[in-house]
């Protein structure tokens, strides 16, 4: 049983950690594209380190290593070489230094050493526009590369998150069962039924139904929205549940901060109704701060003894 298997199995709520990129930007970090997140990095790794130590003394069981962008694709869109290095290896050093990052921060502010970090594998392309997505040959080749690098970087486990149409989850999770780790499958819809794609959310369940994740979840949506897609899911699997949503809408282009519409409290009481109808593993997505995990982190309460 991988670790994250063995979280679940104590009955509990797991939390999740909150959002990477938009705290990146509200402590000062540039996160213009195309590397985002993956900018701080190369120009602030202790700011890094210190939102993950956050997101531990305020509650997380699994915190997310800052490899969103870390992809060679990225590297190779900024023709950003790392010490002269190809793009293959700057993507493997700094997927690498993310894991560690985040290692680091597990070793100085969890006495017990028990928070899990968890490798994060995104769309190649943007989340958003599913009309760039490559064809499937390249999506398993590249999905494939970054996910070697992060099991070879020592990830207690991998979430793929902001998937938001079948060819690339039915890539994602062709290449994730290669490997011997616990995975959560997060994916993005436009509605309750319908991926962000437009796509049937039911043919992707009868896709990830095929496979092993650990959890099936939703990101980066409204949390008002949350509810009525995991309903729908919860028809579709018996896979566990996940969800961590969003605040606002992000302007990365302009490089405006997130006008934030959800506060703290407000967020907690989506979470408890969540955590109501059966979800598992709760967390935060763009513009949740470690201020919202804090809230939602008085939720993981024991079920067995």
């Amino acid at each position: 049983m991988g670790k994250l298997r063995e979280l679940l199995d104590t009955g509990r709520t797991i939390i999740l950690d909150s959002a990477m990129g938009t705290e990146l930007q509200s402590r000062g970090c540039d996160i213009s594209l195309p590397l985002w997140s993956a900018r701080a990095l190369i120009e602030r790794p202790d700011v890094v380190r210190h939102i993950h130590i956050d997101n531990i003394d305020t509650g997380a069981d699994v915190i997310t290593a800052n490899t969103f962008r870390t992809q060679k694709r990225t590297f190779e869109k900024a023709g950003y070489h790392y010490s002269e290095k190809g793009f293959d290896e700057t993507a493997r050093h700094f997927t690498t230094d993310a894991v560690e990052l985040a290692k680091d921060a597990v070793m100085i502010a969890s006495e017990e050493g028990e928070v899990l970090v968890a490798g994060c594998i995104a769309p190649l392309e943007d989340s958003y526009k599913p009309e760039l997505t490559p064809d499937t040959d390249v999506l398993c080749t590249e999905h494939n590369e970054h996910i070697q690098n992060l099991v070879n970087a020592g990830c207690d486990m991998l979430i793929a998150e902001t998937l938001t149409n079948i060819r690339e989850i039915s890539a994602v999770l062709n290449q994730l069962h290669k490997f011997d780790l616990d995975y959560v499958i997060s994916i993005t819809p436009r509605n309750e039924k319908e991926l962000f794609s437009g796509e049937p959310i039911s043919e992707a369940l009868s896709i990830i139904n095929k496979f092993s994740p650990a959890v099936v979840s939703v990101n980066c949506i409204h949390p008002s929205l949350v509810e009525h897609v995991i309903e729908h899911i919860k028809v579709l699997t018996d896979i566990p549940a996940g969800a961590y949503a969003n605040i606002g809408d992000p302007n990365f282009k302009d490089g405006d901060p997130m006008r934030k519409t959800v506060s703290p409290d407000e967020y907690l009481n989506y979470a408890k109704k969540w955590k109501s109808i059966g979800v598992r593993l709760i967390g935060g997505c763009c513009g949740t701060t470690p201020l919202y995990v804090r809230k939602y982190s008085s939720l993981k309460a024991n079920k067995k003894k």
